[in-house]
C-alpha cells in the first residue's frame, strides 16, 4: 500500500519517506486538510501533497507511527489512501 523512499538514521530516529495516493482531494482545501491531519500525528515531520497527482509524500518517525496509521488518518478525514504507482 505504500512505497518506502528512504529511511535516515538522525538523533536517534529512524526517519521513513513514504509515497501515499491519496483519491478524492478536489481542492487546495482538501490539501490542506489532509497535510493538516497528517501533521498533527506524533512522529510525523513533513508532509508535501500534490493534489495535481493524488499523493502525498510522508517523512515520519517508525517509532512512533507507521504506514497503517497514516492511513487510518487520511480515511478518516474523508479521503481513500492506496498504493502509489511506479
Amino acid at each position: 500500500m505504500f512505497n518506502l523512499l528512504f529511511k535516515n538514521r538522525r538523533e536517534g530516529q529512524v526517519l521513513e519517506t513514504a509515497r501515499i495516493r491519496i483519491k478524492g482531494m478536489t481542492c487546495k482545501g482538501c490539501e490542506g486538510t489532509v497535510k493538516k491531519a497528517l501533521l498533527t500525528k506524533n512522529g510525523v515531520r513533513e508532509v508535501y501533497i500534490n493534489r495535481d497527482e493524488g499523493i502525498a509524500s510522508v517523512t515520519f518517525d517508525s517509532a512512533q507511527t507507521d504506514i497503517p496509521t497514516l492511513h487510518q488518518v487520511i480515511l478518516r478525514k474523508g479521503y481513500f489512501p492506496g498504493p502509489v504507482e511506479e
